[in-house]
């Protein structure tokens, strides 16, 4: 697989973005569409290794409902990272779709797209778009096989629980061969072992136990993959700043409400009904989620999360819901003058 990193090189460090636009916070769509560009082009010139938008759909905040022209529109402005989704939710996309649009991604991009999929949980969603919730397990696992033999570029016929395919072929085939890395997220032991048996790289949630990454190594062997082979990549919230107190009343609300609407989407959902009611104050979030403080603090908290999880890339929002701009670029300039350099040499895992 393209682009695949062997064990025991530095930590590499990605933005991550959702563009969402709070009524809390309002602004126009096209101000935070092109200061989120312009913040991603400069975290590239920064050294950021990689960039990654997920996607959700029908919210009041316009959570980005169209990752991939997106990703086409950072491909021409970052011309060095990795650019990919964190994720795509792949029962809500038809499989030859996803094969095209991304093919011509990868192409746009020179090569630098990796595929993040993930069978999402928010039933509004499955509903408006007429997928049957209690299906996305098994559309996610037959939009991989059908995506792995879609990107070869040769006529196919596909016959499976959901998808029947006739002599079909996609073109372009995409840049990458045999194709853009796949991933799998979630943070469950179903989502470790369907990212195992499928062999596709893993991308916990942050509430993921180290059980759940034991989970995923041990379905790679179970499966007949070689787990050095494929990486992991967390994700927490980060903000370095030069005075911890003074960032967290510059973040912590922006972190609170991110933090309550996620916690309202999953409890809506049934998947962890013993969430209970929203947090009343950022003084509740939980800190070792959320790194923020001077750079010191924030390589120290990397290294207590190294101390328990095997992992090759570390991302994290890099502005969250109607944190102005210019905050958010502060924090990636300390992060990449003063904390990244620490790992550069440091092995990850």
């Amino acid at each position: 697989m393209a682009s695949q990193q062997e064990p025991g090189h530095p930590l590499k460090f990605g933005v991550w973005y959702d563009f969402r636009n709070p009524r809390l916070w309002p602004r126009s769509y096209a101000r935070l569409y092109r200061e989120s560009l312009a913040q991603i082009e400069w975290a590239d010139e920064l050294g950021f290794e990689s960039v990654w938008l997920s996607e959700h759909h029908f919210t009041d905040e316009a959570y980005l409902p169209a990752m991939l022209p997106m990703l086409a529109a950072v491909a021409a402005r970052a011309k060095r990272m990795r650019i990919g989704t964190a994720a795509l939710l792949a029962p809500l996309h038809h499989p030859l779709r996803v094969a095209e649009d991304t093919s011509v991604v990868d192409h746009l991009s020179g090569g630098r797209l990796e595929l993040g999929l993930a069978p999402g949980y928010r039933p509004e969603e499955f509903e408006a778009l007429g997928v049957p919730h209690s299906e996305r397990g098994s559309r996610t696992d037959e939009l991989v096989d059908i995506l792995k033999t879609a990107w070869r570029g040769k006529p196919f016929s596909y016959t499976g629980r959901h998808y029947t395919l006739r002599d079909v072929q996609v073109t372009p085939a995409p840049f990458q061969r045999p194709h853009p890395p796949l991933w799998i997220g979630g943070g469950s032991r179903a989502a470790a072992r369907r990212a195992g048996r499928l062999g596709c790289h893993f991308m916990p949630d942050w509430a993921a136990s180290p059980a759940v990454h034991d989970v995923y190594r041990d379905t790679l062997v179970e499966s007949g993959y070689l787990p050095e082979r494929f990486r992991v990549c967390m994700n927490r919230q980060i903000y370095v700043c030069e005075d911890p107190e003074e960032g967290w009343r510059e973040v912590g609300e922006h972190y609170l409400y991110s933090f309550n609407r996620y916690r309202e989407w999953f409890a809506a959902a049934g998947d962890f009904p013993e969430l209970g009611a929203p947090l009343a104050s950022s003084d509740e979030l939980p800190r070792d989620v959320h790194l923020v403080g001077t750079p010191e603090m924030v390589i120290k908290d990397i290294q207590q999360i190294q101390k328990t999880y095997s992992f090759e890339r570390f991302i994290f929002f890099a502005n969250p819901p109607g944190l102005p701009i210019e905050r958010g670029s502060q924090s990636l300039e300390l992060l990449a003058q003063e904390v990244m350099p620490h790992f550069a040499d440091t092995p990850s895992g």
